[in-house]
């Protein structure tokens, strides 16, 4: 009679966690990719706060250091000395904004940039050139980001378009939104100015 019970007990916990196994890979794959939305709020600064290099929270990002480093040349020539850099997978509707060659989902490069002292600006750009789908700022406006054209480039294969971001409980900023298309599809490159002094050198082409 024992060894009936123990079967069945055994049994019992192995339909428990063939049950919950789907939950739990869920919510390990989830983890692993940020929706535009929260992502950019995760590197917005709160309207209470100052700036700070803890920014860019998301767990979705791989920072390469938990610190800012010495910034590379291109960025030291912009006035902007330090830098946080690292990746992330993002999601527009649940979707991936584009996919490498062998068809895996296409990470964005995350640059997190300025002084000792703060960060000045922040910077996601696409690792290849795809099929982008819906315009980034048209996707923040959608998930209930207030997005002001401030200037809008006319041209078409490339171009940089300048835009006010704001949400609710946040400090508003600057986008840029650059793009370049060619056969291969468009790259895009979003720059995030926290101050004036930075949103002045972010030029509409």
């Amino acid at each position: 009679m024992d060894s009936k019970l123990l079967a069945i007990c055994s049994q019992c916990v192995a339909i428990f966690i063939c049950a919950n196994a789907p939950t739990a890979i869920a919510a390990q794959t989830n983890s692993s990719v940020a929706d535009l939305g929260d992502l950019v709020k995760s590197f917005l600064i709160p309207a209470s706060a100052v700036p700070s290099w803890n920014l860019g929270g998301h767990p979705a990002v791989r920072w390469e250091s938990s610190a800012p480093r010495p910034a590379g040349a291109d960025l030291v020539k912009d006035g902007l000395p330090m830098s946080r850099t690292g990746a992330v997978q993002i999601t527009v509707d649940g979707q991936v904004t584009h996919r490498s060659d062998a068809n895996q989902p296409g990470l964005w490069n995350v640059t997190l940039a300025g002084t000792s002292a703060s960060p000045l600006e922040f910077r996601f750009s696409m690792d290849r050139q795809g099929d982008i789908g819906i315009e980034q700022p048209d996707a923040l406006k959608a998930a209930g980001f207030k997005v002001k054209a401030l200037c809008k480039s006319g041209e078409i294969s490339s171009g940089t378009s300048l835009y006010e971001i704001g949400a609710a409980g946040y400090r508003p900023a600057v986008l840029a939104h650059e793009w370049s298309s060619g056969s291969a599809g468009t790259w895009v490159a979003l720059t995030f100015a926290y101050t004036k002094q930075r949103a002045a050198k972010l030029k509409c082409e």
